[in-house]
């Protein structure tokens, strides 16, 4: 532990996302690569990085002081010189179009085929690819959602123009992009469909037509873990057939959509004639506006990554006779290392055991720790934060403006969706595409975890359906059954009537 510089300094730990359903070999990607590649893109590291991980659910920690630096570090390259902002919009783009390309060709019976140095060469250059991805991919990420430094940054300069009362909502109107997600070609796409049978086409047109929209959007459920599995043709007849029995005509529907995007941006070019913002601003107010739909396409390559790694886990599984879990939690050294022996040792397969259980990561520059039983519940202690649930009202940042009230239902995983009815408020730590069901019934949307590349940012602008991110406490206060006014202009939630 003595080599570790940072792990015990004056800089708090601070809670940065707590993520269910995800394994330790996707998320070290990610986690090693903040202290030690993002220097490549951006000219600094984070400086030390935690995860706590039980099974499959990972909590990780930033120091306070160094999230903050690195964020107002990356906001003022972006300031000074909008093109740098413009280029990592360009770069996460093109990264994750090499990850999805060298995902593309990964199929099982190719794999089978690979000798152990073959599979173990594109384990390492899968690898390498997906953290060439963060070292752009996680910047927008970085800048705003954990200290909102972007965002304050705007609505400060926004204040001079339109007043401080209308600055948060100024920059919502402002935060169009003319692209459409992935998630909203999607949902599009979808109710062509809708619109089809409704039409009364053929079944067997439709049949094809549901299995054109297969091909494009199959793998969108698979995320992470793949507990969901993927789209399939039953899924979406089924769907089809729920749409069109809740009495809503797709092509009005669709229509509706398509105009929104339309009128939006009107309304923003409209605003910007109104405020006469500088040329550079308007610069740095797009390059935030295209984050988010940059976010949405690096997450798209990502889960069809997640969807073709199942493919190598299953392979690696096999040939080293340990778990499809012990795989995901083995460093990319160690699946390499145990390929050139033929097996994992069994000192390895121990730690793999406590690993899957409960395990601290901690890593700074080239360095990588991790720490199992009483000494990672010593460390794990000094990390938690006491939060007072008896507070009546939480705030956050406004994503998608509107005010509204209904009832709580805390959304995290697929199988909390059953909880969710149409007007109720929907509470998440953080959404993710497969609790969309549940977004499109929500009044209203709320989350701890936040920043305009937010999954709940881009899809609530999407739907229209207001919504405050970034609360950081929302599920710890907040209960099912608890009513709630959700004032997204303001970015603030109150509670009406608790449920206790």
């Amino acid at each position: 532990m003595n080599k570790a510089r940072y792990m015990k300094d004056n800089d708090p730990w601070m809670l940065a996302e707590d993520v269910p359903d995800i394994d330790f070999h996707f998320a070290q990607i990610w986690l090693s690569s903040f202290v030690n590649d993002l220097k490549k893109a951006a000219g600094v590291n984070y400086k030390k990085i935690l995860a706590v991980f039980r099974g499959y659910n990972l909590i990780f920690y930033y120091g306070e002081k160094d999230s903050n630096k690195f964020a107002e570090y990356v906001l003022k390259k972006i300031t000074k010189q909008p093109m740098f902002g413009r280029k990592m919009n360009k770069k996460i783009r093109e990264h994750s179009d090499k990850l999805r390309a060298l995902c593309a060709s990964i199929k099982a019976d190719k794999l089978a085929k690979m000798s152990n140095k073959e599979l173990a060469d594109l384990y390492k250059k899968l690898d390498l690819t997906h953290t060439s991805l963060y070292t752009w991919g996680w910047l927008p990420n970085a800048v705003d959602m954990f200290h909102g430094n972007f965002t304050s940054y705007l609505q400060k300069e926004l204040a001079k123009k339109a007043g401080n009362d209308r600055a948060a909502e100024t920059l919502v109107k402002l935060s169009v992009f003319p692209e459409t997600t992935v998630i909203n070609k999607e949902y599009q796409s979808f109710l062509q469909l809708a619109a089809l049978k409704q039409s009364g086409v053929a079944a067997s047109k439709l049949k094809q037509a549901i299995g054109r929209h297969l091909e494009k959007y199959f793998y969108l459920r698979y995320l992470w873990l793949g507990k969901e599995g993927v789209y399939t043709y039953n899924y979406y007849a089924q769907e089809i057939d729920k749409f069109i029995k809740s009495g809503k005509k797709a092509q009005t529907v669709l229509r509706e959509e398509q105009e929104k995007l339309v009128l939006s941006l009107e309304k923003k070019q409209k605003l910007l004639r109104e405020l006469k913002l500088s040329k550079r601003l308007q610069e740095i107010i797009n390059v935030y506006a295209e984050f988010a739909v940059t976010k949405a396409y690096r997450r798209d390559a990502q889960i069809f990554w997640s969807y073709k790694m199942q493919f190598v886990f299953q392979e690696l599984s096999s040939r080293l006779k340990l778990s499809i879990m012990q795989i995901r939690f083995m460093f990319p050294q160690e699946v390499s290392t145990s390929l050139t022996q033929g097996a994992a040792d069994s000192k390895l397969k121990k730690e793999l055991d406590e690993r899957t259980k409960y395990s601290i990561y901690y890593a700074e520059k080239g360095i990588d720790m991790m720490f199992y039983g009483p000494e990672a519940e010593t460390i794990e202690k000094n990390l938690v934060r006491k939060i007072d649930s008896s507070v009546k009202e939480i705030t956050g940042q406004p994503a998608c403006l509107g005010k509204v009230r209904g009832r709580v239902h805390i959304i995290n995983t697929p199988a909390d969706m059953a909880k969710m009815q149409a007007g109720d408020i929907l509470v998440s730590i953080a959404t993710n595409p497969d609790i969309v069901p549940a977004m499109k019934k929500a009044a209203a949307i709320v989350t701890e975890q936040g920043g305009i590349t937010s999954h709940a940012a881009i899809v609530s602008r999407e739907l229209g359906i207001p919504c405050v991110i970034g609360t950081k406490i929302a599920t710890k206060v907040l209960r099912d059954g608890d009513l709630v006014e959700v004032d997204a202009n303001k970015g603030v939630v109150r509670v009406v009537m608790g449920n206790g």
